[in-house]
């Protein structure tokens, strides 16, 4: 897969056991060498062979380490301690993955400097826990956790992994963003994130981002110096064309606060419109409100939002550019139907709860970087791709043998991972029929929508 030297660095990324046992007497989860746990031999029990284990009863833990440990005393080492060392590996492992990233290469994408794609992912806890995990109640868990996660797309890099409130909304937690943003990046982002303040930092530090266009916002339009507010349904109902793009401007509340943006619109077939407004007026129901006669109309557009010019995002393939952002999608199914991170039979110990949900993130962090070393590979190489949900099963069945040789070394980790090369490329190669292009595919190969009309608009919403 490559020379030795450069494998055992790439693996050494993940932690040695002098960087855990580091850790483990910094956090106060060891007070002294030499005792009952083994901090590394704990952390990879947890991760490799503990992390799809539902539930992961505590007599189970005690059997994977090199010591005789009762129940009642792996109890009592899930401490605030503990869920300090789990996170610190966690962030550790984030920090040293980010420089061994090779580039995905494509026309489309090489201009930008990282391509960056957030979400969020929540789920359900037990009741009892509710005074850490907060949820919303109601019809929804009254206790809940949510994942905040951002990687890059070219590089396989992960940047952020955060775990908050399941009340914590996407928009307030964007805030976050700008934090991790370079001048040259290209941000994907679903509505949820759709805040001012956040587009107006990234557009500040000369970053880009593509969004769904938010029903609630009003656009306007420079005429002259003078902000006029367009009427984007009016503008919409008088086109005949299939698709269409104009310039305007989204206003912050500071004076002369404001970002300039290209809005691409196309058609939605009669199917999809009725189907988002019956979505769109049973969720208004839920919550006891009607939807406006703007989100109704807006139903028959998918609508975007960019600040790139279009030499670096073309109207043509702005649509085919989003669809980057359901790779994050793949990797939060296969992080609940493979690696179950949001299952735990943990009912009162929330220090513990944040244990395995970090240890499974650990070994998320693991397979999504041994991924992006075999995409890079077979699309250099070949212009193949990985299936992330092949490699999940491929590697959660041979947990045990990777378990044992990340014990023994990372040299006997490096050359099982080397061995098992040329099956993962055969195995995990991902099939589909040559008519139904990827998405990496479409971008490579410029393939995209019908260049749409260019129009420019009048303050009253209509064109000319």
């Amino acid at each position: 897969m490559f020379e030795n030297k450069s494998q055992e660095q790439y693996l050494a990324k993940f932690i040695t056991p002098e960087e855990a046992n580091s850790i483990a007497r910094e956090t106060g989860f060891v007070q002294r060498s030499g005792g009952k746990i083994n901090p590394y031999d704990f952390l990879i029990a947890m991760i490799f062979r503990l992390s799809t284990s539902v539930p992961p009863a505590l007599k189970l833990i005690g059997s994977f380490l090199n010591f005789d440990i009762s129940s009642s005393g792996i109890h009592q080492r899930f401490s605030s301690k503990a869920t300090s060392f789990f996170k610190s590996c966690l962030q550790l492992i984030i920090m040293k993955q980010l420089a061994f990233g090779e580039c995905i290469s494509t026309e489309l994408l090489d201009p930008f400097n990282r391509v960056l794609i957030i979400d969020s992912s929540g789920w359900g806890l037990s009741k009892q826990l509710q005074d850490v995990f907060c949820g919303s109640g109601g019809s929804g868990s009254d206790a809940s956790c949510k994942i905040q996660f951002c990687y890059g797309y070219k590089t396989g890099s992960i940047l952020l992994v955060d775990d908050t409130k399941g009340t914590m909304p996407d928009q307030k937690y964007s805030k976050n963003i700008g934090a991790i943003v370079e001048a040259g990046d290209l941000l994907l982002m679903d509505l949820g994130y759709w805040s001012f303040t956040t587009l107006h930092e990234i557009d500040t530090k000369k970053g880009y981002f593509i969004l769904r266009f938010n029903s609630i916002v009003n656009l306007y339009q420079d005429k002259n110096g003078e902000l006029l507010k367009l009427e984007l349904p009016h503008i919409l109902k008088k086109q005949e064309e299939s698709s269409i793009e104009f310039d305007a401007v989204i206003k912050g509340n500071k004076k002369n606060e404001h970002i300039n943006i290209r809005v691409v619109a196309f058609r939605a077939p009669e199917e999809v419109v009725n189907l988002r407004r019956k979505k769109l007026k049973a969720n208004a129901k839920k919550k006891g409100r009607t939807p406006t006669k703007k989100s109704l109309e807006l139903c028959a557009w998918s609508i975007f939002c960019t600040n790139a010019p279009a030499k670096l995002v073309p109207s043509n393939m702005i649509r085919s550019m989003y669809r980057i952002r359901w790779n994050i999608e793949l990797i939060f199914k296969s992080w609940k139907s493979i690696l179950r991170v949001h299952r735990s039979n943990v009912r009162k110990n929330h220090d513990r709860v944040k244990c395995e949900l970090y240890a499974k993130i650990i070994y998320a962090v693991i397979v999504h970087s041994i991924h992006h070393k075999l995409q890079y590979y077979a699309w250099t190489k070949k212009r193949k791709e990985i299936s992330l949900d092949c490699l999940w099963k491929f590697i959660i069945t041979r947990s045990e043998s990777i378990h044992n040789a990340m014990k023994s070394s990372i040299k006997d980790f490096s050359k099982l991972i080397n061995s098992l090369f040329p099956l993962l490329m055969k195995t995990c190669e991902k099939k589909h029929q040559p008519s139904r292009k990827t998405t990496l595919q479409l971008i490579n190969e410029m393939i995209g929508d019908d260049e749409p009309i260019k129009i420019s608009c009048i303050s009253n919403g209509y064109t000319t």
